[in-house]
């Protein structure tokens, strides 16, 4: 269900072909975001939620939304009541690549699930870490809660 998109560098690449500049867009962002990203430019999101299903649901709903938003799964940590998973946030004509966080934690009978995202080399990302936050959490919850 995962579609391709056009990622960051694509962009800059058609735009070098549409407008030539004398320069490349392309090569000269890939220079100068890892400086930005030295220096501490970083965007970014937080968002939690209390979910009155078993982490294992939430689990499988979120590595799901995960695969369907194209955020290819890089590590994931055993917690002592839950766990963390580690994915990609691929570049768009809106930001550079990032890392999408998703803690789901038991809590008694409930689950506590928290995302957050972090896109280095940038001090904004315009919407796009609110935009897949909000994709998550809206795909957790609308994953029926038996499996």
């Amino acid at each position: 269900m995962s579609k391709k998109r056009l990622s960051g560098e694509d962009f800059l690449a058609l735009c070098d072909k549409i407008v030539p500049l004398g320069f490349s867009l392309e090569k000269t962002a890939e220079l100068v975001v890892p400086i930005f990203a030295k220096l501490g430019a970083k965007a970014g999101k937080e968002h939690s939620e209390t979910l009155s299903r078993p982490p294992g649901s939430v689990i499988v709903a979120a590595l799901c939304s995960l695969a369907r938003q194209g955020q290819v799964l890089q590590q994931v940590r055993q917690l002592e009541d839950g766990c963390l998973l580690e994915a990609t946030l691929p570049s768009d004509m809106w930001s550079w690549s990032g890392r999408v966080y998703v803690s789901i934690r038991r809590a008694g009978a409930e689950t506590v699930v928290d995302g957050a995202t972090k896109i280095e080399g940038q001090l904004f990302d315009w919407g796009k870490s609110k935009r897949c936050l909000e994709a998550l959490f809206a795909d957790i919850k609308a994953t029926p809660a038996s499996i």
